[in-house]
C-alpha cells in the first residue's frame, strides 16, 4: 500500500489549551475519530482576517472548553494538508464544523463573532 504524501508540521505535545492544534498527521485522529462534533479553523499565520479572528475564537473554545461533546480546533493550512480528499480550502480562514462520525465538513457561513458560533 501506497501511503498518499501531504505536507504536515510534526504533531505537537498534547496541551490543555482550549483550541487543539491539528496538523496533517493527527488530522484524522482529531477531525474525524474522536467520536466528536469538530469546529476547525483552517488558517494562515500571515492572514490579517485570522490574526482578527483568533481572540474571538479563543474566546468561543474557553466557553466550550468544559463541553465534552465538541472539540474547537485550527490548523495552519499553508503548512498542512488534509490527508482527506474531500476536505480542502481555498480562502483563510475556512471555519468548519464536522459533526462526530463524518468525513464531509460543513462550511461555517456565519457571522464570526463568539455569540454567532455558539447558536
Amino acid at each position: 500500500k501506497v501511503e498518499r504524501h501531504f505536507k504536515s508540521e510534526e504533531v505537537p505535545q498534547e496541551s490543555n489549551e482550549p483550541v487543539k492544534v491539528v496538523v496533517g498527521n493527527n488530522f484524522e485522529n482529531i477531525v474525524l475519530n474522536s467520536g466528536k462534533d469538530v469546529m476547525l479553523q483552517i488558517y494562515a499565520p500571515w492572514c490579517g482576517y485570522c490574526k482578527s479572528l483568533a481572540p474571538i475564537y479563543q474566546e468561543l473554545a474557553e466557553k466550550m472548553q468544559d463541553d465534552e461533546s465538541i472539540i474547537i480546533a485550527k490548523m495552519d493550512g499553508t503548512t498542512n494538508e488534509s490527508p482527506v480528499p474531500n476536505f480542502t480550502w481555498d480562502a483563510f480562514p475556512s471555519i468548519y464544523y464536522i459533526k462526530a462520525g463524518e468525513e464531509t465538513p460543513q462550511k461555517y457561513q456565519g457571522k464570526r463573532t463568539v455569540d454567532a458560533m455558539l447558536a
